[in-house]
C-alpha cells in the first residue's frame, strides 16, 4: 500500500474533505500511537506501512505510555489544534486511521499492536469498515 492509498482510506473513512486534512488526520494518530508503543513493536509496525507513515512512528517517543482511550483522544485533539482539522472529532479521526491500519497490517502484527495498547483503545480496531479485498 502507497502513503496515497492510505490517506484515501483515512478520508473516506474520517469523512474529511481533503487528502491533506486526511494527511494531518493521520500523522496526529500516528505520532500518539508510536509513543504508545514500545520502540521494538513501534518498528514492527512501521515495517508494513507505507515509508512515510512509518518515519512518524519511527521517531515517535516510544515510552509505551499506555494512554487510555481518554487520554489518547485528548493527545491528537492537542496535535490538531492550530490546524485545520476540527480537534474535537479525534475520534472520528483515530478509528478511520486504524481502520486503515487494519488493512495495512497483517492479521498478527494488529493483534501484536492491540497487545500493547491499553483495553480501551481495542474497539478502534474492531469493526473495521474497509474491505481489504477492495484495497
Amino acid at each position: 500500500m502507497q502513503d496515497t492509498e492510505f490517506y484515501g482510506l483515512v478520508r473516506e473513512a474520517g469523512h474529511l474533505d481533503t487528502t491533506d486534512r486526511a494527511q494531518v488526520a493521520t500523522e496526529a494518530v500516528l505520532e500518539t500511537l508510536g509513543e504508545s508503543l514500545t520502540g521494538g513493536e513501534a518498528g514492527d509496525v512501521a515495517r508494513q506501512l507505507p515509508d512515510e507513515l512509518a518515519a512518524i512512528v519511527e521517531h515517535a517517543a516510544h515510552d509505551a505510555a499506555g494512554y487510555d482511550g481518554d487520554e489518547f483522544m485528548e493527545r491528537v485533539s492537542e496535535r490538531l489544534r492550530g490546524t485545520d482539522v476540527e480537534p474535537d472529532d479525534a475520534e472520528r479521526y483515530a478509528d478511520a486511521v486504524t481502520d486503515a491500519m487494519a488493512v495495512a497490517l497483517t492479521d498478527g502484527q494488529l493483534q501484536d499492536l492491540k497487545a500493547q495498547l491499553d483495553d480501551d483503545l481495542h474497539p478502534l480496531f474492531e469493526g473495521v469498515m474497509i474491505d481489504r479485498e477492495n484495497v
